[in-house]
């Protein structure tokens, strides 16, 4: 975005001005973008057809309410749960003791500057000889597998944004594709208020096709087709 702003300002304290120029710049770029995502939303996230997570912004019924928003899948968010509890156990068997980027900084010589050289990672008998990273790794299946993670759908409304009403969702679609998007947008309209599912979800490691940490290119929707 082009627009110079105060983070630390909630949007709503903000002058009316300002927020009437940030709705109307909001709902430029989603009609520039309507002919691609359909024109209920924008986004800078390249959408494949695969997402796991994207965000972006779309309007509110009544200017210049527009919602600042992340989006989840359950699947992703079940892939960060099972990813977060494999280091928490990790830390368990051996407490955290690797050096740290700032550890290993020095001063240059001939710059004055501060360097690093990355350290090449510590290996633990604990973890049968693996490194932290990639003991982590072998888990992940096997905490996949045992079902102890649950993940909701659910959204939660966040007013302390500099730039529109901050809007964290997760829904149950494989994928976030343009067309789930804009089906979730309306759903969240009809009621604007915060939502948990009391239907757990769990998946096995099977069910889910990329395990990786997702992210995201950045490219405008005009250049989606270049």
């Amino acid at each position: 975005m082009s627009y110079p702003y105060n983070r630390h300002i909630p949007f709503g304290k903000r002058s009316r001005r300002y927020r009437k120029q940030a709705y109307i710049e909001i709902k430029n770029k989603i009609r520039r973008h309507a002919p691609v995502l359909g024109g209920l939303f924008t986004t800078h996230d390249f959408m494949h057809g695969k997402n796991g997570w994207i965000d972006g912004f779309f309007l509110g019924r009544k200017a210049p309410i527009f919602y600042n928003f992340v989006l989840d899948t359950t699947r992703n968010m079940y892939k960060e749960r099972v990813r977060e509890l494999a280091f928490d156990r990790s830390y368990e068997i051996v407490p955290d003791c690797e050096f740290g980027i700032f550890d290993a900084m020095v001063t240059d010589s001939e710059t004055g500057m501060w360097t690093t050289t990355p350290a090449d990672p510590m290996h633990f008998t604990q973890f049968g000889g693996l490194s932290r990273d990639e003991w982590v790794e072998q888990q992940i299946p096997i905490i996949a597998n045992e079902r102890v993670v649950q993940v909701f759908e659910e959204w939660t409304l966040h007013n302390d944004y500099g730039y529109g009403v901050g809007l964290h969702a997760t829904i149950d679609v494989p994928y976030l594709t343009i067309e789930a998007v804009n089906d979730f947008i309306p759903r969240f309209m009809e009621f604007k208020a915060v939502f948990h599912s009391r239907v757990a979800l769990t998946y096995s490691h099977d069910e889910i096709e990329r395990w990786g940490i997702e992210s995201n290119a950045i490219v405008d929707p005009d250049k989606w087709q270049e």
